[in-house]
């Protein structure tokens, strides 16, 4: 139902911070239209003919924004918005739709599948720049991102557990802590401490991206913890390389007095020194199956507990609920 844009270009045109949009429509005049009056308003564009490489692209090219036609084929509009939301690396890059279809049916279905905004053909640029730009401002204002990782907060991360459960899928989360990190803080300052959190959050990208299952979700919980969704056999496997990976970088966030002697050593109120080890990370690993009680509160009551298990043991950790289903409440 592609139709070509009718393009106005605006008297002045306003150039934005090198905006990367991804366009993906199987009317290659209409894309090639769009991308050249975006693109002389300073909108990096790419172009794509087809659902699947616009996923594709969207991994590949980390794009700030995509423009989909909703009735492409064989895989459209809908099924992108849907493969988008279920993988780490795309789950937050917003969505404008654009299409000539004007029944309300289908542009509440867009929006309630994910989609950010969308714009109707035939085109008015000046009101696409405009709907671009509020779109990607949205992304940190009120996408519910870490302004301090970048990562998605609570909400998206409960709203994919929920489709998990609805759909009686088994799949693995991880609760990922730093340990000690108070004593650190206290130690060496927030700004450092910071630091440590952004570092634990790289890594978490590193090995989701090493994994390489687009099912995949990462979720900043809030102050040092994490939250990770997972296809279940990649739970374990995932959680052993954060681990690995976050030891390997730990010791250069200490003084190298503190990692020759391997602990901090801080005092408390009243003047007592009290010493703990290097910074290190702790994950409670849970595998939720149709048979387990099908609640997001369950799912993160039974990881936090496991996370705990590992906690009560020094240095880096995993642990792993294995309790049966029926056992979690």
């Amino acid at each position: 139902m592609s139709v070509p844009p009718a393009l106005r270009a605006s008297a002045a045109p306003r150039v934005p911070s090198d905006v990367r949009v991804l366009i993906a429509d199987d009317d290659q005049l209409s894309a090639r239209s769009v991308a050249r009056v975006l693109g002389a308003r300073g909108f990096r564009c790419e172009i794509v003919a087809d659902g699947a490489t616009a996923l594709d692209a969207a991994v590949r090219g980390r794009p700030d924004i995509l423009l989909l036609d909703a009735h492409m084929t064989p895989v459209d509009g809908f099924e992108v918005l849907a493969r988008l939301q279920e993988d780490h690396r795309t789950a937050l890059l917003p969505v404008i739709v654009v299409t000539g279809d004007r029944r309300p049916e289908t542009l509440a279905g867009l929006l309630s599948s994910g989609a950010d905004d969308y714009v109707t053909k035939p085109v008015d640029v000046d009101e696409l720049e405009a709907r671009i730009l509020a779109a990607t401002r949205r992304r940190i204002v009120l996408g519910g991102v870490s302004p301090l990782t970048g990562l998605p907060g609570n909400v998206l991360l409960t709203r994919a557990v929920q489709e998990r459960l609805d759909r009686r899928e088994t799949f693995g989360f991880l609760h990922v802590d730093l340990d000690d990190f108070k004593p650190f803080n206290d130690r060496y300052g927030y700004v450092r401490g910071d630091a440590v959190i952004r570092g634990l959050a790289s890594v978490l990208l590193e090995a989701a991206d090493a994994a390489d299952a687009p099912r995949m979700l990462l979720g900043h919980i809030g102050g040092d913890d994490f939250g990770v969704l997972t296809p279940a056999e990649l739970a374990m496997p995932l959680a052993e390389d954060v681990v690995a990976r976050f030891d390997r970088i730990a010791p250069g966030f200490h003084d190298p007095e503190d990692v020759g002697r391997g602990a901090i050593a801080v005092r408390d109120r009243r003047g007592d020194e009290h010493e703990y080890g290097l910074i290190s990370v702790s994950i409670g690993v849970t595998i939720w199956t149709p048979e387990h009680l099908p609640t997001t509160e369950a799912v993160a009551d039974a990881a936090a507990e496991v996370k705990r298990l590992a906690k009560s043991r020094p240095g880096s950790q995993v642990a792993l609920d294995r309790r049966r289903p029926g056992a979690d409440g």
